[in-house]
């Protein structure tokens, strides 16, 4: 699994993990700082290109020059994506021996490193070392072939949307599951979009059919009073209709909202002159190229900003000149990008929430344009720094959504759990009103246990109280790891309770969102307690 690139130095000095670098981009906690004023965005229509060497990374010692459009900007794009590059469509797999032995192939490749398994069937063509050399690891336990040539780089972060789960230690028959899931996830049946239109004298009303729980998302660009490009995302498919409107029609518009259980989109826009139409217009639809849609950012600017709490603030984006409505799917996070002082740029993940969880809510209606977040500021933390220092009327570029979580996985489950850390609390808020206003196999009992250092780092304790006065199937326990009296953290003795078999509202499901060693330590309490992969799903940014 050669990787000439990735050598250390022939010197006696002390060596030093290499950085990666890139353009604007980064991969979850992987900061990835700009060298150059080389961003790649919406506006820009250049692409990380190599050096005149033609070497795959730039460096004359590479062995293997990788194909154009697969450079380590590349990967780190396709990383962003929302892609599923695990192939268990978020869910944590333990793999046996027998099971990973099974995946040996170049399209169909995982290997582990230190008792954690990667797919590593789409980074075969980003791989400096080339395909041949990253085979030699595939479907084994790689560890020691992996010291030998790479011990220094950090592949939890390099190959982190690509983990699949622990490797175990003893033996099992090959699950059917496995593979099964793997192949379900990358090829799904393909749900295309449904068009159709009503008209009243004064509105225009646009309608998307997807699919039950499809869990779609929602993309406008404006042209002109008159053009439209709606784009419709579902199972990671991005689905565009340009229209070209009869008569013009007024923006914002009055209504765009997504049924999160019927997967029926709305598009609600008010004639400018009340007339019946004779017809909509025209509207031409196609598929979008993925590779494109990464490399999208839409400019927007600061509408709110305001402290939330003692190190966390409230902030509300909108597109510049109001041309782009967004509304992602639910569990989904968008990548902020922002400019740093030595002219580089830097991206971090942030899940929006709805307009009702900020102290915005109290003093103004809810806007339909703005994207509304709750951030925590870490004082080290460059792109939270920035972002807390903002004016309104600063701006910044976004990107389109991106994530990998599917509402369709809940279906058959009637008690759920939801494990949340810190600012990991907000994929999670985004699931708390579809689950209770679920009406197909109604809900039963939606527990969360949110976990914090101290009191003060709660956030939105009274509002979380708020829904539980509304409807007593929700509840949140509040545990923390600092208090005063009795201070608890994730444990198998705190979450076994919610497992035993015989309890009616025993939890069948469990959505997770934290750092990833508290991730990583839920799993594994959850594997204890005999909890299956097709059970568990970690928000991953």
């Amino acid at each position: 699994m050669s990787d000439s690139s990735l050598k250390p130095p022939a010197s006696n000095q002390p060596m030093r993990p290499p950085q990666l670098v890139a353009p604007g981009r980064s991969t979850g906690g992987l900061q990835l700082p700009v060298t150059a004023p080389q961003k790649l965005n919406a506006s820009c229509n250049g692409s990380a290109s190599s050096s005149a060497s033609g070497s795959a990374t730039g460096n004359p010692r590479n062995k293997c020059a990788l194909k154009p459009g697969y450079s380590l900007m590349s990967w780190i794009r396709l990383c962003n994506s929302g892609a599923d590059l695990s192939g268990t469509g978020g869910r944590v797999v333990p793999v046996s021996k027998t099971e990973l032995a099974l995946h040996n192939k170049v399209d169909d490749a995982w290997m582990a490193i230190r008792g954690r398994v990667f797919n590593v069937t789409r980074y075969m063509d980003f791989h400096p070392g080339g395909v041949d050399e990253l085979m030699r690891g595939v479907g084994r336990d790689a560890t020691k072939l992996f010291d030998e040539v790479h011990a220094w780089v950090n592949y939890p972060q390099l190959l982190g949307k690509c983990y699949v789960g622990p490797l175990k230690e003893n033996e099992t028959k090959p699950s059917k599951d496995a593979p099964q899931i793997a192949n379900a996830v990358l090829k799904p049946p393909e749900i295309v979009p449904r068009f159709d239109w009503i008209q009243q004298r004064s509105e225009l009303t646009l309608i998307f059919y997807t699919r039950s729980l499809a869990n779609p998302g929602l993309l406008i660009r404006r042209k002109d009073s008159q053009q439209l490009a709606v784009r419709v995302l579902v199972q990671h498919i991005w689905h565009s209709f340009d229209f070209q409107l009869t008569d013009p029609v007024e923006w914002p518009p009055k209504v765009a909202k997504i049924g999160t259980e019927t997967g029926k989109i709305e598009l609600v826009l008010g004639k400018m002159e009340p007339a019946p139409w004779p017809i909509y217009g025209t509207h031409v639809s196609s598929k979008l190229d993925s590779i494109s849609m990464q490399e999208e950012a839409y400019d927007c600017e600061v509408t709110h900003r305001k402290d939330f709490n003692h190190d966390s603030f409230e902030l509300s984006l909108q597109s510049v000149q109001h041309e782009v409505l967004m509304i992602p799917p639910v569990g989904y996070h968008v990548d902020i990008e922002v400019p740093l002082a030595d002219g580089a740029a830097m991206q971090r993940s942030y899940t929006p929430v709805d307009h009702s969880y900020l102290q915005l809510d109290k003093i103004a209606p809810s806007n339909s344009e703005c994207l509304n977040f709750v951030i925590k500021r870490y004082a080290n933390g460059p792109v939270s720094s920035h972002l807390h220092a903002l004016q309104v009327g600063s701006r910044v570029q976004l990107s389109p959504p991106r994530g990998t979580f599917q509402l369709s996985e809940l279906t058959a489950h009637r008690n759920i759990l939801l494990l949340a850390a810190g600012s990991g609390l907000t994929p999670i808020l985004s699931l708390i009103q579809p689950m209770l206003k679920r009406s197909t196999n109604r809900i039963e009992s939606l527990q969360l246990f949110y976990f914090n250092k101290t009191a003060e780092d709660i956030w939105l304790k009274e509002k979380l109280e708020e829904i539980h006065t509304q409807d007593e199937r929700f509840s949140c326990t509040n545990v923390l790891s600092q208090a005063e009296d009795n201070p608890q953290r994730i444990s198998l003795e705190l979450l076994t309770p919610l497992f035993q078999k015989k309890q009616p509202e025993r939890c069948t499901y469990v959505a997770i969102c934290g750092p990833s060693g508290f991730n990583a330590a839920a799993v594994d309490i959850l594997t204890q307690l005999d909890i299956k992969f097709n059970q568990i799903h970690v928000f991953r940014g």
